[in-house]
């Protein structure tokens, strides 16, 4: 008898075990969704997923979300899934519920007491995702914070993993800011304390309250409750499978206008268009550089769906559209009509002469280098080269060893050697003196001196793989370019060129096994520049190679890194002055002694991308390949400021910084001060035009850091200075880049080039097509060189 009382008892507190655990759940048809005892999120599963036994992991710790910051939050007696607190008479509530098969959390802040309520920071809500990427093949499977953007009405974010997975996180509502949850450690530094960021991401957080100042596309009015208001929020999570649906996904959860275009920056001659999701337009309006307001064209695509063309009438410079629905819901998109690519490179020489190249060992200190001669080359002006050519020959042998044939000081940064190679072959193309190719080629033997057994370049300090640190293998590939003209009729550059040859394919055998098994300079990460560089040398091997199976495969891991690389590229961002930029979150505090981490997105680094871009579309014919070269190089191209001509070191998509910033002060002095600062989407300046050795300033021996952001110009110039392109759309139109494209009555092409320096003409054809070009006649059909070939692009 007492065994079956015993019996009942245990089946009970199973009935009742099991019920407690069904109620930390939320499960529908489309997901489950567990969550703790404090009320945030232990884990999301996407049931179509299932398969691939994907679960969404959240955090366990500090970090995790959902969650208000400072506050803890229990159960509420009422509801099972709602989660309860008062602090000082401010109420605060989490309450998870399923809306139309998606998850939702219903976040409330109200203020309860008689007084004013105004947080010192604000109110922040962790989203607890992780994010934190640490480890291969690890971080295949976690979660970057791709885009994260606040209207006035609304909220839309999305974070995205290398292996394409894809999680919204949207609000119908206003929320004031987010944030990035940095990893940083602190450090004193002149007697403040400090933060000083690391290479990785805990998670993002939201602010439902937030103090100002903050971009003016934010709510203004979010960083108060008046005594018995309430600050309401409905965040929706939803995953989706590829990049495709994420905007219509957005208009669908937050009932507001989404915006998007084609190509984000153009020339005067050219054309936007794009979409637009919508219900109930009440209006579209575009602001011009001169502050006109117009109108843009529309033509309707399908249910709530539009698409829109424009042709700008007011010139260069930064275009703002906007529309409103019915609801009152707003949203912006910005767009740039930029001047002539011969005008940014011209102006990038002017900022070189500037913000001079330094005696500092690191790369980045000598990029300017790079603007000096291809401007030389493309654009010359006497006296702006004679400057530039002081300033070489001041620090050319301060950096170079002549007698070892090495960098001085750069056994730890092997990059300096291949940054060098690759500036001295340039500088060769202009100079035809053989001394710069010499030099050239010693760096390189010194290269394949840190060449491992696995052809991997390694830095030799620390044994680390090296090869996608900035692009070592890119640049021999650059100075064997020049080796191959003399080798012609010398037998010693004959034999250097072999011998950099087969170093070359050994090192991109290498990334072609390694895949995203690579390493990087500093704290490991699945990092924007070790890809980027990957990507762009396996496709430039590709495109090089006589071998048709290792182009096969080459091309092959190339793509497979540039589709887990979208994670870090913001491909969807509504605002020219960001999409196709890459996502990077470090070199604030190293480059402009911005002691915070913040992302810069563009910055200099970015133009990595667009090689490896620029060479899968040569190698695909994939034309989203050269959209994101236009965008992408467009946002990057826009550091330099075309109203002041200040070239910026980057631009912070982050809505609010608060740190500590070594300034100078008082202007002109050129003595840093280390001054409290608030930053926030904006483009920030370079520092390294006052910016030198000081005793009293952090990393007091190294400046001159942000002049890598010459690698836009550099990137540019191979892409466009001499190369036109003509590509045949869906609908059969002729779209000229570069250059100008007219139709005759007789269905001739003519192609007018933008600039005197275009020699080389590529075509992108569905179907045969007949030119004129410079008085010549062509035909042509498919993918490839019309006329000419680029020399960056020679075959080994």
């Amino acid at each position: 008898m007492y065994s079956v009382i015993l019996k009942k008892i245990l089946q009970l507190c199973a009935l009742l075990f099991s019920i407690t655990i069904l109620a930390n759940n939320i499960e529908t048809e489309n997901y489950k969704v567990s969550i703790s005892e404090s009320g945030k999120i232990d884990y999301y599963l996407n049931k179509s997923f299932i398969a691939n036994n994907d679960t969404i992991k959240f955090r366990t710790d500090s970090f995790a979300g959902f969650s208000f910051a400072g506050i803890s939050l229990e159960r509420s007696a009422s509801n099972i899934n709602k989660f309860v607190a008062i602090q000082n008479g401010i109420s605060y509530s989490l309450e998870y519920k399923d809306v139309n098969g998606c998850l939702a959390i219903d976040a409330i802040v109200q203020n309860t007491t008689q007084n004013v309520f105004i947080p010192k920071t604000g109110i922040k809500i962790y989203l607890g995702l992780d994010t934190y990427m640490d480890k291969f093949p690890h971080w295949n499977d976690i979660y970057f914070p791709t885009m994260l953007r606040c209207e006035k009405t609304h909220m839309t974010s999305y974070f995205m993993t290398p292996k394409g997975k894809i999680m919204l996180v949207a609000s119908p509502d206003p929320i004031a800011s987010w944030e990035n949850e940095y990893e940083c450690q602190d450090m004193t530094v002149k007697g403040k304390k400090i933060t000083h960021g690391l290479h990785r991401i805990y998670t993002s957080s939201y602010y439902l309250l937030h103090r100002l100042p903050l971009p003016a596309r934010h709510p203004q009015e979010s960083f108060l409750l008046f005594p018995g208001d309430e600050k309401r929020v409905r965040f929706f999570i939803k995953p989706v499978d590829n990049l495709e649906k994420v905007q219509k996904e957005f208009y669908r959860l937050t009932n507001a206008p989404i915006l998007s275009a084609d190509l984000y920056t153009i020339s005067e001659n050219d054309s936007f268009s794009g979409k637009l999701f919508v219900d109930e337009l009440k209006s579209l309006e575009i602001r011009t550089p001169r502050n006109e307001v117009d109108t843009l064209n529309l033509l309707k695509d399908g249910e709530n769906t539009y698409l829109w063309s424009y042709k700008p009438f007011s010139g260069k410079g930064e275009y703002t559209v906007t529309a409103m629905n019915d609801n009152g819901k707003i949203s912006e998109m910005k767009l740039f009509v930029r001047p002539s690519f011969d005008y940014y490179l011209s102006h990038a020489r002017k900022e070189a002469l500037r913000s001079k190249p330094t005696t500092t060992h690191h790369a980045e200190c000598f990029y300017p280098l790079y603007s000096y001669f291809l401007a030389k080359k493309y654009i010359p002006n006497i006296e702006e080269d004679i400057r530039a050519e002081a300033v070489y020959d001041s620090i050319f042998h301060v950096l170079y060893d002549k007698k070892k044939g090495e960098m001085r000081n750069g056994k730890f940064r092997i990059q300096d050697a291949a940054t060098m190679a690759g500036i001295l072959s340039d500088r060769f193309q202009v100079t035809q003196n053989t001394e710069d190719l010499e030099n050239a080629a010693s760096l390189v033997e010194y290269l394949i001196r840190c060449q491992g057994k696995d052809g991997g370049y390694y830095n030799p300090a620390h044994k680390v793989h090296y090869t996608s640190v900035i692009y070592i293998a890119k640049s021999i590939m650059e100075v064997m370019n020049e080796e191959k003209k003399l080798a012609v009729s010398s037998k010693t550059w004959a034999d250097r060129y072999e011998k950099h040859k087969k170093s070359v394919i050994n090192a991109i055998d290498d990334l072609a096994h390694r895949g995203d098994d690579v390493e990087t300079e500093g704290q490991m990460t699945f990092e924007d520049g070790m890809i980027s560089c990957s990507v762009t040398q396996l496709a430039l091997a590709a495109i090089k190679t006589n071998n048709k199976e290792k182009a096969k495969v080459y091309t092959e891991q190339a793509v497979c890194l540039a589709e887990k690389h979208k994670c870090l590229t913001q491909h969807l961002i509504p605002d020219s002055r960001m999409n196709g930029a890459t996502l990077r979150f470090w070199e604030y505090q190293y480059t402009i002694n911005l002691m915070h981490n913040g992302m810069n997105s563009p910055c200099g680094w970015s133009a990595w991308k667009y090689y490896g871009s620029w060479y899968l579309y040569l190698l695909t014919g994939d034309s989203k390949y050269m959209r994101n070269v236009i965008n992408g190089l467009g946002s990057c191209m826009q550091l330099l400021d075309i109203n002041t001509g200040e070239l910026r070191f980057g631009f912070m998509p982050d809505p609010y910084i608060e740190a500590y910033q070594f300034m100078e002060t008082p202007s002109g002095s050129k003595k840093p001060q280390l001054n409290k600062v608030i930053l926030g989407e904006q483009y920030l300046s370079q520092i390294s035009n006052w910016h030198f050795a000081d005793p009293y300033a952090w990393r007091k021996t190294k400046f001159g850091i942000d002049n890598f952001v010459h690698e836009v110009y550099k990137c540019m110039t191979e892409i466009f200075m001499e190369n036109a392109y003509v590509i045949e759309t869906d609908k059969g139109e002729l779209k000229g880049i570069n250059c100008i494209v007219t139709k005759a009555d007789n269905g001739t092409y003519y192609v007018d080039y933008a600039t005197e320096t275009v020699k080389n003409l590529h075509v992108n054809l569905q179907s045969s097509h007949s030119f004129c070009v410079e008085g010549k006649k062509y035909t042509a059909i498919g993918c490839n060189w019309m006329i000419g070939y680029p020399n960056d692009l020679q075959k080994f």
